[in-house]
C-alpha cells in the first residue's frame, strides 16, 4: 500500500491582490456590522416598547393593507346597486378587457362571414337565372335551325331556288 502524504502548500499573494482581498473583507465586515446593529436596535426597541414593530412587521402589514379585499357584507342593496360587480370588474380589469377584445373580434368576423354568405346566395340566384335563360335561348335556336323550319321560312319569303335534296350526298375523290 502506498502511504498518503499530506501536501502543504502556501500561497503568497502579490501586494495588489492582498490589498483587494483586504478591501473586500472590510466592506463585507461593514455590511455585517450594519445588519447586526439594525437587528440589535430592533431587539432593544421591542424589549423596551412592546408596541414597537419591526421593519418586517410593517412591510407585512402594508402588503396586506394594499391587497383589496372583497366586501364582507353581501346585502341586496349592494348587489342591486352594482358595488359587488364593480369591485369584481376592478380587480379583474385586464381579464375583462381581454374578453371584450375577443368578443369584438368574434362579432366582426361573424358579421363579415354573414355578408359573404349573403353575397354568395345572391350570386347563386343570378347564376341559376342565367342558366335558365341560356337553356331557353338554346332551345329556341335549335327549333329555328331545323331543316323543315328553314324551308318553311324560305317558302314564305318567296325564295324557291333552295330545295331539299332528294339524293343523298356522295363523296368526290380528287387525285392529288
Amino acid at each position: 500500500m502506498q502511504e498518503d502524504k499530506d501536501i502543504k502548500m502556501t500561497i503568497t499573494p502579490t501586494p495588489t491582490e492582498e490589498s483587494e482581498v483586504q478591501e473586500s473583507l472590510a466592506s463585507a465586515s461593514v455590511e455585517e456590522n450594519i445588519d447586526k446593529d439594525l437587528a440589535e436596535n430592533a431587539q432593544e426597541a421591542s424589549q423596551h416598547d412592546p408596541t414597537a414593530t419591526t421593519l418586517e412587521d410593517i412591510m407585512h402589514q402594508e402588503a396586506h393593507e394594499s391587497e383589496t379585499q372583497p366586501p364582507s357584507n353581501f346585502s341586496l342593496s349592494r348587489t342591486l346597486g352594482g358595488a359587488i360587480l364593480a369591485h369584481i370588474i376592478q380587480s379583474q380589469i385586464k381579464l375583462v378587457l381581454l374578453i371584450t377584445l375577443f368578443l369584438i373580434i368574434y362579432i366582426t368576423c361573424r358579421y363579415q362571414c354573414q355578408q359573404k354568405m349573403v353575397e354568395i346566395d345572391r350570386m347563386e340566384q343570378q347564376l341559376t337565372a342565367i342558366r335558365y335563360k341560356a337553356t331557353v335561348v338554346t332551345s329556341f335556336l335549335t327549333e329555328k335551325s331545323r331543316e323543315s323550319n328553314i324551308m318553311d321560312m324560305l317558302e314564305q319569303k318567296g325564295d324557291s331556288t333552295l330545295q331539299i335534296p332528294k339524293d343523298p350526298p356522295y363523296k368526290i375523290n380528287v387525285p392529288e
